[in-house]
């Protein structure tokens, strides 16, 4: 992924496990920190799409509230 990254000249700062980034997020005082999955991504918004596009994209999300 850093290396497609790169490629399409976005700089990849950072790495990390899901389970590493909500930890940091509700310390900063985010009470309704939790990961969103590539996958589920995928799943809720791609799935069954007739465009031809490819679904996997590997973005993940961090949802946050305070």
């Amino acid at each position: 992924m850093e290396h497609h990254a790169r490629a399409s000249g976005s700089p990849f700062i950072s790495f990390f496990a899901p389970r590493d980034i909500v930890a940091p997020a509700r310390g900063a005082g985010f009470t309704g920190a939790r990961h969103v999955s590539a996958t589920t991504l995928d799943q809720r918004y791609f799935a069954g799409g007739t465009d031809g596009l490819p679904t996997t994209n590997g973005e993940e999300l961090l949802v946050a509230t305070v």
